[in-house]
């Protein structure tokens, strides 16, 4: 309970800072992805303790034999409120193609608004986490170069000091995240088919730069889409307008 009110303050405190876009030369940005990392990677842990402690005829691990289930909860309740009300609007407001034209910063910010969602179940899936999971994978995947050698690619660059840009996260854990989450979103969109149809343009317009992720679109000009999985077995969960 202590713990978790004191990351939400240190968060809080860094979105404060906020100089409406992440800069290298300002301390808030880099703290700001710092501290929200930080909230993950706590929401990930509580989460974990109350499945465990939550498993009729199990006994509780050690260590977590009087934690108090209810005071937990509310814990990851206020944690992920935080997150979602006030870090990824910020977030997603920093890479507006708009305002910003830096590809290596869209990546970096595109790797957090994975990570947010680290934590999620099916259960908890809506529009926007599987928008914003789907549009931010395409978007690295055109954009980034991932590597495979070393955390921060030095292995790839010829000249050690001029380290390709970092996404400040590991790229293994951003792949293992991608494909722990692909059944689920893949198993959302079949189940809910409007909402799948616009996370697809979201995907587009993020892509493509032509506009944001919760960016409406124009009724008047543009007739939303139909997607469909192409139906060929090694094809599936490929989508096609």
């Amino acid at each position: 309970d202590v713990l978790v009110s004191c990351v939400i303050k240190m968060l809080e405190r860094a979105v404060d800072m906020d100089v409406g876009k992440y800069t290298e030369k300002s301390s808030s940005g880099p703290l700001i992805l710092y501290t929200s990392r930080l909230a993950v990677r706590i929401e990930g842990f509580l989460k974990f303790a109350l499945k465990k402690c939550n498993t009729p005829g199990q006994p509780r691990p050690r260590g977590l034999e009087f934690m108090e289930n209810i005071k937990v909860e509310k814990a990851v309740k206020d944690l992920r409120r935080t997150l979602d009300d006030k870090v990824i609007p910020m977030l997603e407001y920093w890479i507006d193609p708009i305002r910003c034209k830096s590809v290596d910063m869209s990546n970096l910010v595109h790797a957090h608004l994975i990570y947010l969602f680290k934590n999620y179940t099916y259960e908890e899936f809506d529009y926007r986490s599987v928008s914003v999971l789907l549009s931010s994978q395409v978007f690295l995947s055109i954009n980034h170069r991932f590597s495979s050698k070393a955390y921060d690619d030095l292995a790839d660059s010829s000249d050690p000091s001029k380290p390709p840009p970092s996404i400040q996260i590991a790229q293994s854990e951003i792949f293992d995240i991608i494909q722990g989450k692909r059944f689920h979103i893949l198993r959302y969109i079949e189940n809910n088919p409007e909402e799948g149809d616009a996370a697809m343009e979201a995907v587009v317009r993020v892509a493509t730069g032509t506009g944001t992720r919760a960016e409406k679109p124009d009724k008047k000009s543009l007739k939303q889409r139909k997607w469909k999985s192409i139906g060929h077995p090694t094809c599936y969960g490929r989508f096609v307008p």
